[in-house]
């Protein structure tokens, strides 16, 4: 899940959004039965809604109540919105009945008009919904933009002074390197807190969005010369799924530095993607790996490359 994938998706759900947005009146809820199956296909957006039910248990009752045509209600703010929304048009499906966009429509709009009073339904709960998934799609571009971005600033630039700083101290390497991508992504204007307790352990990263919507990130060290090999990287990849469950987030970041000669390869179902991702149980885990190992020998000496392969399964495996 690069950028070019996000952005492809992004595009994909454009079009169904505008598709649906146009969809005559009593085509509409047909449309927007296919729209969901559209979300429900895929497991980034299963994720996202996933995220939603979670968080809008307390709304609920109010739902209820829009779609028993008892009371008009609105969210008291942008979030509560979003959770009416998402509980009325997963609700509104499962009731399989058309007339009942009518009906709250009528309730909204007090318009003539079924045609006019849709497009105010639609202003409320389908635009909102929406714009949510599509803002969570963007947060990952630009998250994994800058993760991307570091990794480069670190093997172009960084790599002896990286190296250098985790060979004076391997016991607290791991934790130096932390501490430099910590200072970076402070420096693009992220704000977080390093190390906060959660039920599972502590987590490397916690980055708010907009407040409420923490990034989980881990840093792992490769060199199996240093016991950091193979099912040490399945050991943290495990860590970062578990605090995804915590705190009940759609995805994290393994971000690993490589301080060693032997070469570290994921094979996973998402071969034609830059960044490697893992999907498991509706939970996206990124993987971004960092070589700072500066080799002395030159490449026409190196001989033959040792490489050691993650597969998608040894990572999987460790979870289950």
């Amino acid at each position: 899940m690069d950028k070019s994938y996000i952005q492809n998706l992004r595009y994909k759900l454009q079009k169904r959004y505008r598709k649906l947005n146009s969809a005559e009146t009593e085509y509409f809820p047909i449309a927007l039965s296919q729209f969901w199956k559209y979300l429900m296909s895929y497991p980034v957006y299963v994720g996202i809604l996933d995220y939603l039910e979670k968080r809008s248990s307390k709304s609920i009752k109010d739902a209820k109540k829009i779609l028993n045509g008892e009371d008009v209600l609105f969210g008291e703010d942008e979030n509560e919105s979003v959770n009416l929304a998402y509980l009325v048009i997963k609700k509104s499906l499962e009731l399989n009945d058309p007339n009942i966009y009518f009906q709250m429509s009528m309730a909204y709009s007090n318009v003539g008009k079924a045609s006019e009073a849709l497009e105010f339904w639609k202003d409320i709960f389908l635009e909102p919904l929406y714009e949510f998934i599509d803002e969570e799609l963007d947060d990952q571009k630009a998250i994994l933009a800058l993760l991307n971005r570091y990794k480069r600033k670190c093997e172009w630039f960084q790599k002896e002074k990286l190296y250098r700083l985790w060979e004076e101290n391997t016991l607290k390497g791991e934790k130096i390197l932390a501490k430099d991508l910590y200072e970076y992504l402070y420096d693009q204007g992220i704000d977080f807190f390093i190390e906060p307790s959660s039920g599972s352990g502590e987590v490397d990263l916690i980055s708010a969005q907009e407040g409420d919507d923490p990034i989980l990130a881990d840093v792992k060290i490769f060199n199996p010369n240093k016991s950091k090999d193979k099912s040490y990287i399945c050991n943290g990849f495990n860590q970062v799924y578990t605090y995804t469950l915590d705190y009940n987030e759609f995805s994290g970041y393994l971000v690993i530095f490589k301080t060693c000669e032997e070469d570290l390869k994921f094979s996973l179902a998402n071969k034609e993607l830059s960044t490697p991702f893992v999907l498991h149980n509706n939970k996206a885990i990124f993987l971004i790996t960092i070589d700072i190992f500066p080799n002395p020998k030159s490449a026409s000496k190196r001989g033959t490359l040792k490489t050691i392969e993650i597969t998608e399964k040894d990572l999987i495996k460790i979870i289950e």
